[in-house]
């Protein structure tokens, strides 16, 4: 098995405005409801390049979580690691305008808490056959601590997408442990979250990547959405930092999904042997490849 994700499944609910955004009211617009999760999602990605991915998550016992698994297998993803819980699926609820850009989102992830660190346990030995492993913040910092445990002792790389500001705390409390981790993928507000202070400038942006070298984090990939994204590296007294515009190409149709493609791209080229520079330049593509997407997933990735 090359890739395990282990994260968030649920259905996107996705509206989008159809002219100006008028707060506090109605708004006209149209909806979708499509397959969605930020470890999903990811999973889909490296699917669609063909790679094998496997899909660690819990999922409910309704009408859909057989969606889920069924529409994830058939995009290629291994769902034989996903437990059917007691519950209704997760949801994520955005409202999108007409620019493409996120208003607000309402994220409904309760059902994966039962991703606990005895859940992760009992995986163990699929965990230790992967290539890479991929972990999002949806987790509880007791489950991330339990992955990080299997991934050093086996030697695994591990990549932590922190998923969101609130979310992002749950990684610094692992980050505070000293535990090594090959690579996390905030946004700048994320690293801020996880620095503890702002990151609006270029200075405080490597200052905050240094401040996770320090405590343990090899690779530092910052999504910085039209910029591109900010690669910080270092391991074994090699610092190294580049700067990737993003892809040129039509404007923006929606933002969603847009990291999880990023962070896809990453793994997906870590795996392969890649340098963490070219890993980036993967993600960057398939980034770009999203945006421009109405889909969360981009239908074809290659």
């Amino acid at each position: 098995m090359s890739i395990i994700v282990i994260g968030g499944a649920n259905l996107d609910i996705k509206s989008v405005i159809a002219g100006k955004t008028v707060p506090a009211t109605s708004n006209p617009g149209n909806s979708t409801l499509s397959l969605g999760g930020v470890g999903r999602n990811i999973a889909e990605n490296i699917a669609r390049l063909s790679a094998p991915v496997a899909l660690l998550s819990v999922v409910g016992d309704d009408d859909a979580g057989t969606t889920l698994i069924d529409g994830s297998a058939a995009a290629g993803i291994d769902m034989s690691l996903v437990t059917r819980a007691k519950g209704n699926t997760g949801t994520y609820a955005v409202v999108i305008d007409r620019s493409g850009e996120m208003v607000i989102g309402v994220a409904d992830m309760r059902l994966v808490d039962g991703i606990t660190p005895r859940f992760i346990a009992r995986h163990k030995a699929q965990l230790e056959a992967a290539r890479l492993l991929v972990a999002d913040c949806n987790l509880s910092a007791e489950a991330l601590a339990e992955v990080a445990k299997i991934a050093a002792k086996a030697n695994i790389p591990l990549i932590i997408e922190p998923v969101s500001v609130p979310k992002a705390k749950r990684l610094a409390s692992l980050l505070r442990s000293g535990l090594p981790i090959h690579a996390v993928t905030p946004n700048r507000d994320e690293l801020a979250a996880l620095a503890g202070f702002p990151v609006k400038t270029d200075a405080a942006l490597k200052r905050a990547t240094r401040l996770l070298h320090r405590r343990g984090v090899r690779h530092v990939l910052v999504g910085l959405g039209p910029q591109g994204c900010y690669l910080s590296s270092a391991h074994d007294e090699i610092n190294f930092a580049v700067h990737l515009p993003a892809p040129l190409r039509a404007k923006v149709r929606d933002v969603t999904g847009g990291g999880d493609a990023m962070v896809a791209g990453f793994a997906y080229g870590l795996a392969r042997g890649k340098s963490a520079a070219q890993a980036a330049r993967m993600g960057q593509e398939l980034a770009g490849r999203a945006v421009h997407s109405l889909t969360s997933v981009a239908a074809a990735n290659k």
